[in-house]
């Protein structure tokens, strides 16, 4: 009796674990990159500050922070490099968020326009990763071309 449970449980588990572990080593569904290339004009450049400082609120998350004052404003000299969340904010885990500066070794000077593009839009990192979901993608995929474009400048 102990064996005719013991087979359909095990298969049960084994097909549980299975599922698991697929999902978690699946890459998302995702289109290719763009193949843009934006200018980056005067004007762009600053929208795009704009939206990263203000609208969009890049900054929140992918700069420095000073929590040693009141709300932690944003270090200047720090504006797009990883910011590690504290553990106090009582996320689950470690959170960091990346550096996006154009550094070619340390942030993302080596993606191309389209990659870009692709993870603001569609939360899909440059190799095709999924990016964490306290990224904005969702709400970010219905922004305009044109303030995609100058995020990207």
């Amino acid at each position: 009796m102990k064996r005719m449970l013991l087979l359909p449980l095990t298969a049960l588990l084994l097909a549980a674990a299975g599922g698991v572990g697929w999902l978690f080593l699946r890459k998302p569904a995702m289109a290719p990159p763009r193949d843009v290339r934006v200018p980056m004009t005067p004007e762009r450049v600053a929208r795009g500050k704009y939206l990263f400082e203000v609208v969009a609120d890049c900054d929140g998350c992918h700069s420095e922070r000073d929590f040693t004052r009141f709300a932690g404003p944003v270090v200047v000299s720090g504006r797009g490099n990883a910011f590690r969340f504290p553990v106090e904010m009582g996320l689950p885990g470690e959170v960091i968020a990346p550096n996006i500066t154009p550094d070619v070794e340390t942030g993302i000077g080596a993606w191309s326009d389209g990659e870009k593009i692709r993870a603001i839009r569609d939360g899909v990192s440059r190799d095709g990763r999924a990016l964490f979901p306290l990224m904005g993608y969702p709400r970010y995929r219905y922004m305009s071309d044109q303030d995609v474009e100058s995020l990207v400048a």
